[in-house]
């Protein structure tokens, strides 16, 4: 969190320099660490107008925008960063979950398979990509992704989660229930209702 007193100096800066994409970029990134969202929101408009290609700041503005739940215009600016780079994996990685939480899964797997091409074995890519195959109903090819997560990152606790859920459609039971329980040693907040259906396949 932002203290006040640093937001006004950066304030001061931008009004005194109207023209500067930096202090106008720093005055955003403070407006959203201090959570004064509508400022944040003009701020990063503003600093647009003075500079259309801005990567690093389409960036930022559409993850803003995505968490305020304006999913389209966050679309719109992780669409022209990538425009601006085209193999850049963070813009496909955004136009990713972007895509998947407006239900467009299709987009949403055609991103990550994007992102995957620049970057092999990413563990948080091929978790997400498992993440839209499990929305598919397509378990053996989220299997897959979640067992190269793990693979490269033997930590990953939402790979362990999301090759429980898979292993469980795939009536591997055993193998699902020691997912789940590597998830949950590794933190990750399993659902109750997960934890049900494993428990009840093993029961019957």
């Amino acid at each position: 969190m932002i203290d006040q007193e640093k937001l006004a100096i950066l304030e001061k800066e931008a009004k005194e320099n109207p023209k500067s994409i930096f202090a106008w970029h720093r005055l955003a990134i403070a407006y959203w660490q201090a959570g004064k969202t509508e400022d944040a929101l003009k701020a990063f408009n503003y600093l647009l107008e003075l500079d259309p290609p801005n990567f690093e700041a389409r960036i930022n503005f559409g993850t803003l925008l995505a968490q305020v739940g304006q999913l389209e215009e966050a679309k719109k600016q992780f669409e022209a960063a990538l425009k601006a780079y085209p193999s850049s994996p963070e813009a496909l990685v955004n136009l990713g979950l972007v895509n998947f939480h407006l239900d467009n899964l299709e987009e949403a797997q055609k991103y990550y398979q994007k992102a995957l091409e620049v970057r092999p074995d990413w563990p948080p890519v091929l978790v997400n990509l498992s993440t839209v195959y499990i929305a598919q109903e397509n378990y053996e090819d989220a299997a897959s992704c979640c067992e190269k997560a793990i693979k490269s990152d033997p930590n990953f606790s939402m790979a362990y989660n999301n090759l429980a859920v898979t292993y469980y459609h795939l009536g591997k039971i055993k193998e699902a229930r020691k997912a789940l329980e590597k998830a949950k040693e590794l933190g990750y907040p399993v659902q109750e209702s997960l934890e049900k259906m494993i428990t009840e396949a093993e029961n019957a």
